[in-house]
């Protein structure tokens, strides 16, 4: 008797586990695209760029679920694609050996029809969507 009603559950769980939440699977890729200039309105080349999220499973302990990391090319174009399925993603650029953005670089984003410091993150970002952010880096 505990046997049929363990296979009879068996029987019922996959149906049941593809059905819940199918509607939050995405059907096309969260695309972040931009272009980043200098303060001589020249393309920079090389900028790093994280897109990402991660889940809190306690206060002091998160899980990554995706990190992709994208870079300017010599037209200081990026873009960077990926199938979110999760609420909360973070993108934002960050330091590296070509450009210390802590203490030789500020950031500016294009915003209202001119360039704004930037936070971290950058955002907000839309998933399924394409997210166009463009960037304009000046010498502190």
């Amino acid at each position: 008797m505990k046997r049929r009603k363990f296979l009879g559950v068996l029987g019922i769980l996959p149906p049941i586990l593809f059905s819940c939440g199918k509607d939050e699977f995405p059907d096309r890729p969260t695309i972040i695209t931009g272009k980043v200039i200098d303060e001589n309105n020249m393309p920079v080349v090389g900028l790093k760029f994280q897109f990402g999220a991660d889940y809190a499973k306690s206060l002091f302990y998160r899980i990554s679920i995706f990190n992709v990391i994208g870079e300017t090319n010599k037209d200081g174009v990026y873009t960077i694609s990926h199938m979110v399925d999760y609420g909360q993603t973070t993108f934002l650029p960050f330091s590296d050996t070509n450009y210390d953005l802590n203490s030789q670089y500020n950031i500016y984003v294009w915003k209202n029809n001119k360039y704004e410091q930037v936070g971290n993150p950058v955002g907000p970002i839309i998933n399924g969507e394409t997210n166009t952010f463009n960037f304009q880096l000046r010498k502190i």
